[in-house]
């Protein structure tokens, strides 16, 4: 049997999910990276996020063009919808787009910075923290690993990814190792 989709199309709710991951994530998102993320199993229509970007430009995000994009980061009534009214879109979606969110944006930042190990994470609910490590392969340049790490809290998530980002090398080694047994 097959799982209905869930689908956002109240434009009010796809301005607090795109505040949700924006706040979640930590940093701006592109216009690009957003339609990227939210059209993940057609979680939100195109148009429905056009239009949300519309209405919330000014008010829950502030859009600054660089380097010939759009970027949107949440003003200060953005990071309130987040907190507030996140939990009013479907729990399912915002794990799902989260996930997107951490899989496009250390995918997009490794391509700018040139490295090789992207690691981002986020606080949920429940305090407990989900960190995304991206580590692409020096010689490909394809992705090696994505792993998704769960930590008790966020001072145990700061340790792991400044522990990961001190010592990329040997910590890649050790996946390496691990996996090639």
């Amino acid at each position: 049997m097959e799982v209905p989709r869930i689908r956002v199309e109240n434009i009010d709710d796809i301005c607090v999910l795109i505040c949700h991951l924006i706040y979640s994530l930590g940093c701006p998102l592109s216009k690009n990276q957003l339609i990227e993320i939210t059209s993940l199993e057609d979680a939100v229509n195109y148009f429905g996020l056009m239009k949300a970007l519309d209405k919330a430009k000014g008010h829950l995000l502030k859009a600054v063009v660089t380097d010939n994009e759009t970027v949107y980061s949440n003003t200060e009534f953005g990071v309130k919808a987040a907190r507030e009214l996140g939990s009013n879109v479907p729990l399912s979606v915002r794990d799902k787009m989260f996930k997107e969110a951490i899989r496009v944006y250390t995918r997009d930042a490794m391509k700018k910075k040139g490295s090789m190990i992207a690691v981002r994470y986020i606080e949920n609910s429940d305090k407990t923290c989900t960190i995304g490590v991206r580590i692409m392969d020096e010689e490909t340049t394809k992705q090696k690993y994505f792993l998704e790490i769960t930590a008790e809290n966020s001072e145990k998530a700061d340790h792991i990814k400044n522990k990961i980002k001190t010592a990329p090398k040997d910590f890649v080694k050790y996946l390496d190792d691990y996996f090639n047994e």
